[in-house]
């Protein structure tokens, strides 16, 4: 008992720390177990996974100059591997998994959600390190880089399989929990300030997440396929601005015409 409360408090664990990270892992297996042993890559985003990928690189530049404990060095080694071999995994698809993967229907703009972040990052970090910079953009990044994923979602119009669902689910609790890590160890520890970018795109990035699936259930957005059809070709030629700016149109007209 006294050597796990040692391990505990010098990876600065606590319970809502734990469960986000818990949640984090469960998503990515789901996602490793979906891939690679059920060969099965339908309805998967190739650029969730590369924004995730770039999140995890820009956050955790830190682990090549500082050690913090054990625990911590191994997440941070298991989430870039796992995000580089997911994203392996889809964009050279091998076996079954060549047949499910269809990268025309993933036509969200990566652009869209990275430029937005590098320029808040840099508002929000104009005195301070590239490191922070760095760090910063990640959270920024992170908050939205699941975006695609869901806009397929979207696009779809229809019910989801249940990993998916879960994979969703996951991420969710992960980031919800993580927000309150961050302020519970901002009331408990002196080194850890509180950050208020850090609050606001925690909370954001719950909402990205939650506000489509409760659309979703809702059945707000038509879940037939004919009309999804109808729809998107309809946006395509005079829907707002903001979805021409989100998608690249070629990619959209190709995937309609599968």
């Amino acid at each position: 008992i006294e050597t796990s409360c040692t391990f505990i408090q010098t990876a600065m664990l606590n319970a809502f720390r734990i469960i986000g990270d818990t949640s984090r892992n469960l998503s990515i297996l789901i996602m490793l177990y979906r891939l690679r042993c059920k060969g099965d890559g339908s309805n998967v985003s190739l650029k969730t996974q590369q924004l995730y990928c770039l999140v995890y690189v820009t956050r955790y530049l830190d682990l090549w100059t500082s050690f913090y404990s054990t625990y911590n060095s191994i997440m941070k080694i298991a989430y870039i591997t796992s995000a580089l071999y997911i994203c392996h995994m889809l964009h050279i698809p091998s076996g079954n998994l060549r047949s499910s993967v269809n990268p025309s229907g993933d036509v969200f703009k990566r652009s869209f959600v990275i430029v937005p972040s590098l320029i808040i990052a840099f508002l929000c970090t104009k005195n301070d390190s590239f490191y922070v910079f760095c760090w910063t953009f990640s959270i920024v990044l992170e908050s939205v880089a699941i975006a695609p994923q869901l806009h397929i979602i979207y696009r779809k119009r229809c019910d989801v399989d249940g990993g998916l669902k879960a994979y969703c689910l996951f991420q969710f609790c992960h980031r919800f929990f993580y927000v309150f890590n961050w302020v519970y160890r901002s009331k408990t520890e002196a080194i850890f300030p509180h950050n208020f970018v850090v609050y606001f795109f925690g909370v954001l990035h719950c909402l990205v997440i939650l506000v489509p699936w409760i659309l979703h259930y809702l059945k707000i957005y038509p879940h037939e396929g004919a009309v999804a059809s109808n729809l998107r070709d309809t946006t395509i030629e005079s829907g707002p601005l903001i979805y021409n700016l989100m998608v690249d149109s070629d990619e959209e007209r190709r995937g309609t015409e599968l």
